[in-house]
């Protein structure tokens, strides 16, 4: 590590300082489903931790941070501070963990302590969800493993044929390995063509055309920048498969996690009664 590299190190830090911040003011804001803490720092900040003079006022401010306190630690989105109390009440009289209300997420109703089972997903939509986080893991992981190659995919323009190239080598995308043809490498250029065509899958034409690019005093520069720009497009695919299978396995747990709690038909009652739920909907 440079000079250069070292002295560049506090500018990165100054810029994910706020981004971080940011997203975590973001992320509060979006888990509470209220501004009242940001705005509640702020009147600190201008009026220091001096009480509110009127007792509603007080009461009404300290029941809107008890709301959001509960929200931000429970994960439950509760409309009230009394809806907060009874849901409290209701998973430890029926035994029922918070996380497991968090993890149903819509599907639960936090003001009658029941799951939306009208809401549920059929298994269809489920086996869909599965095979498409399954499709979605498998092609970010292929990405990913993609980023290690030192080699960018290319294609040459009169003939559309894929390969994999460097400055001085040249291997035919199609067909993969095991059965991956030998590639064409800048040495093998003084054999003959016909020779090359048949080792290689390149076609006669198409080997001229590739030892011209090998020759050629700008590949080596063309090659390094072709594989920087797919190791960056690769990266921003992964990223968006990574989201998309979060999604997806989000999705699945909160259904199942919803379903299951459904089947023990546990009541709204804070008395532990059981609630029977009508499946023919």
């Amino acid at each position: 590590m440079d000079s250069t590299t070292l002295s560049a190190i506090p500018g990165v830090f100054s810029i994910a300082a706020p981004v971080l911040l940011a997203l975590a003011f973001i992320w509060v804001v979006r888990r509470t489903e209220s501004f009242h803490v940001p705005v509640r720092r702020l009147w600190q900040l201008v009026h220091g931790n001096q009480e509110i003079a009127d007792p509603d006022v007080r009461s009404f401010v300290d029941e809107q941070t008890s709301l959001v306190s509960f929200r931000m630690f429970a994960g439950v989105p509760a409309a009230s501070l009394d809806e907060a109390h009874r849901l409290i009440q209701w998973t430890k009289l029926n035994g029922v963990q918070m996380r497991t209300v968090r993890l149903c997420g819509e599907y639960f109703d936090a003001g009658t302590c029941q799951i939306r089972v009208h809401k549920l997903p059929g298994r269809p939509r489920q086996i869909a969800r599965l095979i498409g986080f399954v499709i979605a893991v498998v092609m970010g992981a292929v990405s990913a493993a993609s980023l290690l190659s030192d080699r960018p995919l290319l294609s040459l323009k009169a003939t559309s044929k894929t390969f994999f190239g460097t400055a001085t080598e040249a291997q035919a995308a199609w067909p993969l390995w095991p059965l991956d043809p030998a590639p064409l490498r800048l040495a093998d250029c003084s054999k003959s063509e016909s020779e090359n065509a048949a080792r290689t899958t390149f076609t006669g034409p198409e080997v001229n055309v590739l030892c011209d690019i090998f020759k050629a005093e700008d590949t080596s520069a063309f090659m390094k920048e072709a594989l920087m720009k797919q190791r960056w497009n690769l990266a921003q695919f992964a990223l968006v498969v990574a989201w998309i299978s979060w999604l997806l396995l989000v999705a699945l747990a909160r259904a199942t996690a919803a379903r299951s709690l459904a089947r023990r038909s546990v009541g709204p009652s804070l008395g532990g009664h059981q609630l029977s739920f009508d499946w023919h909907k």
